[in-house]
């Protein structure tokens, strides 16, 4: 018995020495996880992405130019954002190169659809080009619309004429522009 009582100490004696070299014994590292500033823009299309308005004359005398009304081209814009809590993005839209005299140019971007996640943008409906940037989506958190054709934002386009000011100071020629989308904080 008393080896038994012996064999008991010890094991005891063992046991709390281990408990007490273990206490404060604890060793830590830093984790960190950095998320990056993003903020990419693209335009995807299914074929060509050029958009041509094209006038028609008429067979009678004294009948006006029609031009092309809207066209779509299944032209989608995508993004993808990451920005800092409560800081938004906006996506604009500038005209490069001369727009002929009396003749207006518009875009429209529907709502996003596809496989985007997170914060979309809302569309600011019809708006009308120039060389000034125009705000054609707003309101950008962090988010993605999903990345080709049939996600994003479906843009099309409007022509319209001013004709006192077009018949005034209209030429016979061609005239091409760029429209160039700019995805910038909104600040």
């Amino acid at each position: 018995m008393k080896h038994k009582g012996a064999f008991l100490v010890i094991i005891m004696l063992f046991l709390l020495t281990r408990l007490c070299l273990g206490i404060d014994k604890n060793t830590e590292h830093k984790a960190s996880v950095v998320i990056p500033d993003v903020a990419l823009l693209s335009l995807q299309f299914d074929g060509n992405s050029n958009i041509e308005f094209i006038g028609t004359s008429s067979s009678v005398a004294g009948s006006k130019i029609e031009m092309g009304g809207e066209a779509t081209a299944d032209i989608w814009l995508n993004y993808s954002s990451v920005c800092h809590k409560n800081q938004k993005r906006k996506v604009t839209a500038t005209v490069v190169g001369e727009v002929p005299e009396g003749v207006i140019i518009k875009v429209k971007a529907d709502n996003s659809v596809g496989t985007g996640k997170g914060e979309l943008g809302k569309t600011n409906g019809t708006v009308v080009l120039s060389n000034n940037p125009s705000d054609v989506i707003s309101g950008i958190g962090s988010c993605y619309t999903g990345s080709g054709a049939h996600n994003g934002h479906l843009l099309s386009y409007q022509l319209e004429i001013d004709e006192e000011m077009f018949y005034q100071a209209s030429e016979n020629k061609f005239a091409s522009v760029h429209v160039v989308y700019t995805l910038t904080d909104d600040n």
